[in-house]
């Protein structure tokens, strides 16, 4: 009845901001893992936050934020660059 109002690629833009963002917060503990396939064989990385603001999100096949806060909250938010697809699982 009622046309979706967030694009799935506008979403996928700003949960990967969010993201990007939250790894940025003072009591954020984690890491983002990259996986991009070379010679057909697929490498996985870890990144900083700010060096992958810098590159194209596209070159990976997927983008794995592992993190949480001092607080105790922890979750994993997958991203699928290309499909402009994500997941996030809440970890209590």
């Amino acid at each position: 009845m009622f046309p979706d109002l967030i694009t799935p690629a506008s979403d996928f833009e700003h949960q990967l901001g969010a993201c990007v963002n939250a790894m940025s917060q003072e009591d954020a503990i984690g890491q983002i893992l990259v996986f991009e396939r070379m010679s057909g064989t697929l490498h996985m990385r870890h990144i900083a936050s700010a060096d992958l603001v810098d590159t194209d999100v596209d070159d990976y096949e997927m983008v794995v934020f592992d993190g949480g806060n001092t607080s105790g909250d922890t979750g994993k938010h997958v991203f699928f660059p290309r499909q402009r697809e994500h997941y996030f699982v809440y970890q209590a």
